[in-house]
């Protein structure tokens, strides 16, 4: 029996305690998604005075300035409807938004309210982010560049993207080089939300050497037509820290023969020519040979051996066309070589000629 009336009298307590102050109708409100067009919107949270005084707001604070909280000045009385009013300013801020206002009242009691919701962002504003128009969404570049990476080692790169439609999207990659993989987070984008294509280049994967570019093409919603081509750039380089001192005293070194070839003057029309530099290995190791390029189409490159021994030597045939020459008014090209060589493991030759 007397623990009967410890429970009765405890909860009576509790009701009395629940019974004074402000009791809110709700604390959080989802604006959802809306147009930044819109600007600033509002929302009211109510709460009733169930005590027996009178009671007043004594401050209402957002923790941004881009929520605007505005409240009655008078007390409440018993029974009456507090109404605080809080508007979210949607312009120049595209994507979810999840602010809080803290009510204090006159009874020492706080309160937290919370506004959230997400700004599909005005095309206008957009644009200085994400730049790149992608049917339902917008991209903040089309080039993806990794930088400078050792062989053997990982670099990263990203894209990130924005929803601007009214829709959830799924965008998605395709055409991926075989030494990049792609991820895209989230995979479902909801309006006004934003997301990230991370790109991943695995340098042990990639046979080529020194300025590589290759592509990929990013899909903004696996129902939409559009498709957007992506750039990618990496530079591999050699990893040549961990030679010894030995070793590098022993060390391959590459002699290039010529620093420039001329193929004099030249008509559109004239057959191919041909011209020729040699490589050299001065130094103790085998000079292994990585690649030996050029990005001019006019131009194509042989080379008579990819591993040269100490004191050998290897010869770079160079042919150029002039009927593939395009647009250019002369013939400024460079070759670019890339050994073993840890002093000078890129050297370039350059190509020269004038048209007739």
């Amino acid at each position: 029996m007397k623990r009967l009336v410890s429970l009765l009298a405890a909860s009576a307590v509790a009701l009395a305690a629940a019974a004074e102050g402000f009791v809110w109708l709700e604390t959080v409100h989802n604006f959802g998604a809306f147009n930044e067009d819109m600007g600033r919107v509002w929302c009211t949270f109510k709460a009733v005075n169930t005590s027996d005084e009178p009671i007043a707001v004594v401050s209402a604070r957002a923790n941004c300035g881009c929520t605007r909280p505005e409240y009655p000045r008078n007390a409440i009385a018993p029974g009456d409807t507090l109404a605080v009013r809080v508007a979210y300013d949607a312009s120049g801020r595209p994507g979810r938004f999840d602010k809080k206002v803290y009510v204090s009242t006159g009874d020492g009691v706080s309160q937290t309210l919370t506004v959230k919701g997400t700004v599909i962002g005005a095309p206008t504003s957009l644009t200085g982010r994400y730049p790149v128009a992608a049917g339902p969404a917008r991209l903040s570049t089309t080039v993806i560049p990794f930088g400078e990476t050792l062989k053997g080692r990982v670099a990263t790169g990203l894209i990130k993207g924005y929803n601007s439609s009214s829709d959830t999207i799924e965008p998605a990659a395709t055409g991926l080089p075989p030494y990049i993989d792609v991820n895209v987070r989230p995979q479902r984008v909801p309006p006004g939300e934003q997301f990230v294509i991370s790109a991943t280049a695995t340098t042990d994967r990639c046979k080529e050497w020194g300025f590589v570019t290759d592509s990929l093409t990013v899909i903004p919603d696996k129902s939409a037509k559009e498709r957007v081509g992506v750039s990618t750039v990496i530079i591999v380089r050699e990893d040549f820290s961990r030679l010894t001192p030995g070793e590098r005293m022993k060390a391959p070194h590459a002699a290039l023969s010529a620093k420039s070839l001329d193929f004099g003057t030249f008509g559109r029309g004239d057959s191919p020519a041909k011209a020729s530099f040699e490589i050299e290995n001065t130094g103790d190791s085998p000079l292994i040979i990585r690649q030996v390029s050029t990005p001019d189409r006019s131009l194509a490159v042989k080379t008579s051996s990819s591993k040269i021994k100490k004191g050998k030597k290897a010869t770079v045939e160079v042919t150029f066309t002039p009927a593939t020459l395009g647009d250019a008014e002369i013939l400024n090209a460079r070759i670019t070589v890339i050994t073993n060589d840890p002093d000078s493991p890129v050297q370039m030759v350059r190509i020269v000629g004038e048209p007739k």
